[in-house]
């Protein structure tokens, strides 16, 4: 009882954050951390409420990077299939990249549906922006997306951000 208790709280909170969210502005996200790890009944429930409540974008997180790509397609189908109504609003996701998988694991949500992910230009075990932002250039209509990234204006900015980021200059 406590469990439902919990999350009819948790389900209360969300929605009430998206509508205030929605007074302020029509693109309101609900990011879903940790989600690779949540409990599916209640990982779904919690963003059936946040799509109720206004949300137009849903992020989910592999805050810990611990997910390899196939892990990551059938999840995504998951959510799909468990959640109608994906279907009508952004589906975005970010994941940690400890196992040094978080650009193939960006790569392949994007082929089962992801339209929008959180990438780090300057390397910060995060999806790499340049690293996605090149492979989605090239390759990219192999699997219907294209990206409007300026990949060599890019090169030359990110070139900066390091230089601006040495300690030992």
């Amino acid at each position: 009882t406590d469990v439902i208790v919990a999350m009819g709280s948790v389900n209360q909170a969300i929605e009430e954050t998206v509508k205030a969210c929605s007074t302020k502005t029509s693109d309101v996200e609900f990011i879903a951390d940790d989600a690779t790890r949540s409990d599916s009944a209640f990982l779904y429930q919690a963003i059936k409420t946040a799509i109720a409540a206004g949300a137009k974008t849903i992020t989910i997180c592999d805050a810990t990077g611990a997910i390899l790509p196939d892990e990551l397609d059938a999840f995504i189908d998951n959510l799909y299939a468990n959640v109608e109504e994906l279907k009508n609003v952004v589906l975005g996701i970010s994941c940690s990249n400890e196992l040094a998988m978080a650009d193939a694991c960006a790569i392949a949500s994007i082929k089962h549906g992801v339209r929008e992910i959180k990438a780090a230009a300057y390397q910060v075990n995060q999806i790499s922006l340049p690293h996605v932002s090149r492979l989605l250039a090239t390759k990219g209509e192999a699997f219907g997306v294209r990206s409007l990234v300026r990949t060599v204006e890019m090169k030359r900015i990110i070139k900066q951000i390091e230089w601006m980021c040495q300690t030992s200059r």
